[in-house]
């Protein structure tokens, strides 16, 4: 494997989700940089998802909410696809960096709000940071979030002033008190007409007002132009972004030099993503497995690096409620058969995905507090890594691996001639590539090899499972035999120190 070969999985996990040893391949005889000049340009690759028409269909299988809107799941479950399937993995995964950066909540609304602020995420993702800012401050959801919509003259509501300044800019101590009172004036008259922004001219505070040490008529878009000039917020951006893709506790020079990209560039987003991305800390050993994988990029990406995205793909036409797995038991074939997947279990499929995320501290678009998910260490603990190793091991269950149908891992190793090493090696390098020990790797064969099961499970050097008779029946041997042995390295792989980061 060379170093080439692995340098672009690296870029393409941290760059998006990763991707299958082929895909990889391709990536790497185009070149890292060609490789990341197409990540940075998703407009030049055309995109085939009907975002409206996936919704409408997984909104119109799910029950109705209280006042006939977007259920919240069926937007978790669109976008959960839309990771997964996207042909602009860094355009996801900025939206996600960005959901997680101007949080919001569902609450006790419907999705759609969710729905649109996604989007309008997704659309300034790569974009300018003022446009992105003033986007977001438009947006109905964070109005609605942030009671920006009770913001009146009289009475100003200074929540989104605050968040503004202490979590979506300049940061905690690059700002008074007076500042957040001047910047709630400044944002009165910013409202809700329905589900739509509206600016209120009758409510807005059209008197002086001193904020960052400047006195003036001040608006809202005002108040976002004398932020994005601040130092703070260049070094504050540059850091959180560095941070989420490439390392923590990035050194000042790196950063230093980011932040002259930030106000050169006119706050370019694509600009500073372009230099984090093309740096040699970005491929440096400190950047290497430095950054532990949230809830969303294991989900998705083990989804994409086994080559699983048929199992959860969306064809609109086959998905009904009546023989959708979660509603209807009968639609699930029968364990280890090679029967075809029924019309419809996709979408069972695709609606445990954001539920697992959940589990493991991560419920998309309903973030714990404002400031979003602590990410880092904060995503292993024993009840999260439970949930992850639990994930695991319904993957490793799945007919549906590594691009086609998967029946049996017996027959898999078969037709690509493994041995137990080979199969171990195969699955190290498809799940990463990960670097596992010499020891790990050992005792992963051994198992495969393991002596102390019942005679019934031995099987010969070709690999053929033993068959016993059973009511009748030849089957293949069970979760003991060597097809669960086999299968079972997957969960294993997936509980390593290793598979945890990317």
């Amino acid at each position: 494997m060379d170093q080439t070969y692995i340098d672009t999985a690296h870029l393409l996990r941290r760059a998006g989700f990763g991707a299958e040893p082929t895909a990889i391949r391709s990536a790497a005889q185009n070149g890292l940089s060609a490789t990341t000049d197409a990540l940075l340009h998703p407009e030049r690759i055309p995109e085939n998802l009907d975002d409206d028409a996936t919704l409408a269909r997984l909104t119109s299988l799910l029950p109705e909410t209280k006042n006939g809107g977007t259920p919240t799941q069926a937007v978790k479950m669109w976008w959960t696809h839309r990771m997964i399937a996207s042909a602009h993995p860094l355009q996801e995964k900025m939206t996600l960096f960005w959901h997680g950066h101007f949080t919001s909540k569902d609450g006790k609304m419907a999705g759609d709000l969710l729905y649109r602020q996604n989007q309008m995420l997704r659309k300034n993702a790569l974009g300018n940071f003022r446009s992105l800012t003033l986007a977001v401050a438009r947006d109905p959801e964070m109005l609605r979030y942030l009671n920006g919509n009770q913001n009146h003259k009289a009475q100003p509501n200074e929540n989104f002033a605050r968040e503004l300044m202490e979590l979506y800019t300049c940061g905690i101590g690059n700002y008074t008190e007076d500042d957040v009172k001047a910047g709630a004036r400044a944002f009165s008259g910013w409202n809700l007409r329905g589900e739509d922004f509206t600016f209120n001219s009758n409510q807005h505070d059209n008197d002086p007002k001193t904020f960052m040490g400047k006195t003036g008529n001040w608006n809202g878009d005002d108040i976002v132009d004398i932020l994005m000039a601040l130092p703070a917020t260049a070094r504050r951006l540059c850091t959180q972004l560095f941070t989420y893709f490439a390392y923590p506790n990035p050194e000042p020079a790196v950063i230093d030099a980011l932040v002259q990209t930030y106000f050169s560039s006119g706050y370019d987003i694509r600009a500073i993503m372009s230099q984090i991305l093309h740096s040699q800390a970005f491929y440096s050993d400190k950047a290497r497995l430095a950054v532990i994988k949230s809830p969303a990029q294991y989900v998705v990406g083990t989804i994409r690096l086994l080559g699983m995205d048929k199992a959860v793909e969306l064809i609109l036409s086959d998905i009904t409620s009546a023989n959708d797995m979660a509603a209807n038991p009968a639609a699930i074939p029968a364990a280890g058969t090679t029967a075809p997947l029924a019309k419809g279990r996709r979408l069972g499929v695709l609606a445990s995905l954001p539920l697992a995320m959940r589990e493991m501290g991560q419920d998309l678009l309903a973030p714990p507090t404002v400031k979003g998910w602590d990410g880092g260490e904060n995503w292993i603990n024993t009840s999260t890594l439970l949930a992850r190793i639990n994930f695991a091991d319904v993957i490793s269950r799945s007919r549906q691996m590594f691009g086609s149908s998967f029946p049996s891992a017996i027959e898999f190793m078969q037709q690509h001639a493994l041995t137990p090493e080979g199969w171990v090696d195969y699955l190290a390098e498809t799940l990463g590539p990960l670097p596992i020990t010499p020891s790990t790797r050992q005792t992963l064969i051994s198992y495969i090899q393991s002596p102390d099961l019942p005679a019934s499970t031995v099987v010969n050097v070709q690999f053929q499972p033993v068959r016993r008779k059973r009511a009748g029946r030849l089957k293949e041997d069970g979760p003991g035999g060597l097809e669960g042995r086999l299968r079972g390295v997957i969960p294993l792989l997936m509980a390593t120190p290793e598979y945890q980061v990317c």
